[in-house]
């Protein structure tokens, strides 16, 4: 029931505004994700292995939100929407996939709602731009952003609770948004990094998401219970708005929970 399909580089899967009735998931490869705007394609996130787009067509007969191209030879499992529940008996993993990507999205819409309807006065926070609201496979970069793709980040702990929580410390990355949550047994759970944490509970399951818009790095709350401090900013859970709020430069510090959680890490650019 699930077809495999092979791509070359450059080529379309699939193409904004068109109709289907497929979601793809990438067994081997890469690809971009691009949305026209004023008549240009803007780049929006590049896809590996392990990543589901086209997933919205399970749920609606909405046109595609987005392009998505080949960056090299790609290798993709197409699911129909009409052999899902045969695909949930036979290949649940691939089901999973894509149900982590229909709740994460559903999280980023309601994230959205929350942004335009918090005012900014925080310091350090700023109003998504409208184009931002787009539902698209993953949060917005902007074109002069995918240079910032060979730089490399890391995530170290600043306390010793912080530092064993992680499977890797320091943690490194080069792609954005990279999203941070507890470690959890949940097999719906989407994170790039998780960190582990037990009662009392600091860290949500969906946490965080660090993300780098406008040559700023920042952090943006998925919608936890606690929030999180970005260089003595408060952002997320019960009082506050969901971001993002940019740290003062190209490091700073990222306390995962109340103000007194040992979860406190350095976010930096560790090199280009």
């Amino acid at each position: 029931m699930i077809t495999i399909r092979q791509f070359s580089p450059q080529e379309i899967i699939i193409r904004e505004h068109d109709h289907g009735e497929t979601a793809f998931v990438i067994e081997k490869g890469k690809v971009e994700v691009t949305k026209e705007k004023d008549g240009k394609a803007v780049h929006i996130a590049y896809l590996e292995t392990g990543a589901t787009f086209g997933e919205m067509s399970m749920v609606d007969d909405t046109p595609r939100s987005a392009t998505v191209t080949a960056v090299e030879e790609t290798l993709v499992r197409e699911i129909h929407r009409d052999d899902i529940f045969t695909t949930m008996k036979d290949n649940p993993e691939a089901l999973i996939r894509l149900l982590k990507n229909i709740f994460e999205r559903l999280r980023e819409a309601n994230m959205r709602i929350a942004q335009l309807e918090t005012p900014s006065t925080v310091p350090g926070q700023a109003r998504p731009s409208p184009w931002q609201a787009e539902a698209v496979p993953a949060a917005p970069i902007a074109p002069k952003e995918a240079a910032a793709k060979t730089a490399l980040y890391s995530i170290e702990g600043m306390t010793p609770k912080a530092a064993e929580a992680m499977a890797d410390n320091p943690f490194t990355f080069t792609t954005f948004p990279l999203k941070i949550g507890r470690r959890s047994n949940d097999p719906l759970v989407n994170n790039h990094l998780e960190i582990t944490d037990q009662d009392p509970l600091q860290i949500s399951r969906h946490h965080v998401s660090i993300v780098r818009e406008n040559g700023k790095l920042g952090v943006v709350d998925r919608g936890s219970k606690l929030g999180a401090l970005v260089d003595n900013v408060r952002v997320g859970g019960k009082k506050n708005g969901p971001g993002p709020v940019f740290f003062k430069g190209d490091e700073g510090v990222l306390i995962l929970g109340t103000d007194a959680s040992p979860y406190k890490y350095k976010v930096k650019l560790a090199s280009s």
